[in-house]
């Protein structure tokens, strides 16, 4: 990425007058980090778009709002946007800002709208727009020209890597590629969806025989994808059958992230697939240390019990070093990516 596209929030910003302590350059170059291909911040959409289409409206001096239904519309029409879900104009975006900046309720970007009939309608605050003096209507054109330039970026960005591993021919290239996930920087997408192609090809050697009713079977372990990333699935991104272990991809040792997940499916038991180079010891020893800090041994003890397998970069490695071996297995892992790529991304909408 070249320092162009590093420094395009700024350049616009200038251009519209924007004030750099303002709440919404803060939130808007806050959410458009993951702009820099290297970027570990996730590209969370739902809140810019909630923004980009409230701007809009006010851009084109619709000052009254818009419903909530017509608002979700434009969303869903924008780029990588067919599944986004209504919660940004509820409540998500106002919760968010409200939580980082601690603005009264004025400020909130996402204000009631009352168009006379009924209709749930929302609309943007002009106090946040007019914020340090701001022009308002010059502020919402920051809005909108700032998110137009974000999506150009990550969608040229995102169309590199598949062009490229689309694009790899031989064994080589195509692990090389698949190695960048495990970089310290990866976008977690990219990280969760190779894990997946990495998992599902290792699971897939195994067959399990069990009874049921006296009845035998034998099935091959299959591994599925939940759903997007970020999508609203109760914190499980695979799902292992027959035999129903759930995952969890992430990035963070925090105990307080694991502990609560568990609770989020009532204690039920779960592997893991975590961005580390610790070992799968090392891993549960840093969870526990820190948690017995804040719970006592034996509360610690039964969400410890909880961790089923866990997966690191380490076994992650080790599982491509074994799939690079056979040329049929690395051209299925290139398949699964792409595919999961675009699947991901909207590209299959």
């Amino acid at each position: 990425m070249d320092s162009n596209e590093i420094n395009f929030l700024e350049a616009i910003a200038d251009s519209y007058g924007i004030d750099k302590n303002s709440v919404i350059f803060k939130y808007i170059e806050r959410k458009t980090r993951a702009s820099e291909r290297g970027s570990k911040a996730r590209r969370s959409l739902g809140n810019l778009y909630a923004l980009y289409v409230l701007a809009q409206d006010y851009i084109n001096e619709n000052f009254e709002g818009s419903s909530f239904t017509e608002l979700m519309q434009r969303m869903k029409a924008m780029p990588f946007g067919a599944k986004l879900q209504n919660h940004p104009l509820d409540n998500r975006l106002n919760d968010e800002v409200k939580r980082q900046y601690k603005v009264s309720d004025n400020m909130l970007p996402v204000q009631p709208a009352n168009l006379g009939d009924g209709r749930k309608a929302r609309k943007i605050s002009v106090d946040l727009l007019s914020e340090h003096n701001m022009n308002p209507s010059s502020c919402a054109s920051f809005i909108v020209d700032a998110i137009d330039s974000y999506i150009t970026i990550i969608d040229s960005n995102q169309t590199a890597y598949l062009n490229q591993i689309e694009a790899a021919n031989t064994d080589l290239e195509i692990a090389e590629l698949i190695a960048e996930a495990f970089a310290y920087n990866s976008d977690a997408r990219l990280f969760e969806i190779i894990s997946f192609g990495l998992l599902y090809l290792h699971f897939a050697k195994t067959t399990v025989s069990f009874s049921i009713d006296g009845k035998n079977f034998s099935q091959q372990l299959t591994l599925y994808r939940t759903g997007r990333t970020n999508a609203n699935d109760g914190g499980i991104d695979f799902v292992l059958k027959p035999l129903g272990n759930f995952f969890q991809v992430t990035e963070t040792l925090d105990f307080k992230k694991y502990f609560l997940d568990f609770e989020k499916i009532n204690r039920f038991p779960m592997s893991f697939v975590i961005k580390t180079n610790l070992t799968q010891k090392e891993v549960r020893d840093k969870i526990k240390k820190d948690a017995v800090q804040l719970y006592s041994v034996e509360q610690v003890e039964v969400y410890m019990n909880l961790f089923e397998e866990i997966y690191t970069l380490n076994e992650l490695r080790n599982i491509l070093d074994q799939i690079k071996e056979s040329h049929d297995s690395i051209s299925q892992l290139k398949e699964i990516v792409v595919q999961c790529f675009k699947l991901e991304y909207g590209l299959l909408d």
